[in-house]
């Protein structure tokens, strides 16, 4: 089934435009974390009406390993990469994340969009 609804298509188009970093997998599903990535999880939205949405999405950069000097290193320079793609990041801060029992090193970032329907 395709989503068009306004958050699936804003889903859509963040996915697309991360997809383009070179080397960079992008995933939307958690079972399909598979180290290194980036995983776009689910959004937060404000809604000033119907067809105009804010949305916040966190996307967790997800290393190869836990975070030494080269480990961060390549997170910062996939978080740099990311903002060359003139996307909102709004912050970004190192943390962990455990994926089948082995820790990893991540950055999670807040990237902001606005979604809208075609409705005016």
């Amino acid at each position: 089934m395709a989503y068009t609804d306004l958050f699936n298509e804003a889903l859509d188009d963040l996915s697309t435009t991360l997809n383009t970093i070179t080397g960079l997998r992008v995933v939307t599903d958690p079972k399909a974390i598979n180290p290194p990535c980036a995983f776009i999880e689910a959004p937060s939205f404000a809604a000033g009406n119907y067809n105009i949405v804010s949305v916040t999405f966190p996307v967790r950069v997800i290393g190869s390993g836990p975070v030494d000097l080269n480990g961060l290193r390549v997170l910062l320079s996939i978080a740099a990469g990311l903002l060359t793609k003139n996307v909102a990041v709004l912050d970004g801060r190192p943390s962990t994340l455990n994926v089948g029992g082995q820790d990893y090193g991540t950055y999670d970032l807040t990237i902001a969009m606005q979604a809208q329907t075609g409705a005016s």
